[in-house]
C-alpha cells in the first residue's frame, strides 16, 4: 500500500521542529479542523502533503538557496508515482504544499485552507514555543536564545491573523494565550532583563 511505503520513505526525517512527529501532528490536526468544520476533505491527498510538505528540508532533496517547498513540489510527482499514489491526486497534493506555510498565499481548495491553519497552528502554543527553542543555534531563524525568544514574540503576535478557519482561529487563541503567558512569565523571572 502505498502509505506504508511513503511512511518508509519518511522515516528517517528526524529534526527537533519539523520532520516525521511534525507530520503527524499535522495530519492529525488537519482531521481534526475538517472535522469541526464538516467538511469532507481528500484524506490521501492530505496525508501525502503531510508526509512530503517539508521533505526540502532533508537531505537528499534539500537544496541550498532553494525554499523547502518547492523543492518538495519538484520531487512530488517521482516520489508519489513511484509509490502508486493515485495520479489524478497528485496536482492537490502540491497545491496544498504550496500554500502550507504561515506565509505562503493559500490555494483555492479547502484542503489547501485546512492544511496552511494546522502547519500554523503548529507555531502557536506550547508546542510553538517548544518547537522555536529546540532550534536554537541549529536554524538560521534562531542563531541565539535571544533571537528564539524574540521570534516567539513576533508568531504569538502575527500568526493568529493568518488562520483561514473557524476552528483553527478558536485553537489560535488559546495558543496565543499560551505563548502571552510563557513570556509574561519569563519577563518576570528574568526582570525583563537580556537572558544571555
Amino acid at each position: 500500500m502505498w502509505k506504508q511505503k511513503l511512511l518508509e520513505i519518511t522515516k528517517n526525517f528526524k529534526h527537533p521542529a519539523w520532520g516525521i512527529s511534525h507530520f503527524k501532528r499535522i495530519y492529525g490536526l488537519t482531521l481534526e479542523l475538517a472535522n469541526a468544520q464538516q467538511v469532507n476533505i481528500d484524506e490521501e491527498a492530505i496525508f501525502a502533503a503531510a508526509y512530503l510538505h517539508d521533505i526540502g528540508a532533508f537531505e537528499p532533496y534539500r537544496q541550498e538557496g532553494k525554499d523547502h517547498s518547492d523543492v518538495a513540489i519538484q520531487n512530488c510527482d517521482q516520489i508519489l508515482n513511484s509509490i502508486e499514489f493515485p495520479s489524478k491526486k497528485i496536482p492537490l497534493v502540491k497545491e496544498i504544499i504550496k500554500s502550507h506555510m504561515f506565509n505562503a498565499k493559500v490555494g483555492e481548495s479547502i484542503e489547501s485552507k485546512i492544511f496552511h491553519d494546522a502547519d500554523t497552528l503548529d507555531f502557536l502554543g506550547i508546542i510553538g514555543i517548544t518547537r522555536l527553542l529546540s532550534i536554537v543555534g541549529k536554524e538560521d531563524w534562531t542563531p541565539n536564545l535571544k533571537s528564539s525568544i524574540n521570534l516567539i514574540e513576533k508568531f504569538c503576535k502575527e500568526l493568529p491573523q493568518n488562520l483561514f478557519t473557524d476552528p483553527a482561529k478558536e485553537i489560535g487563541i488559546i495558543r496565543q494565550k499560551e505563548m502571552i503567558e510563557y513570556l509574561d512569565t519569563l519577563g518576570k523571572e528574568t526582570n525583563n532583563l537580556d537572558l544571555i
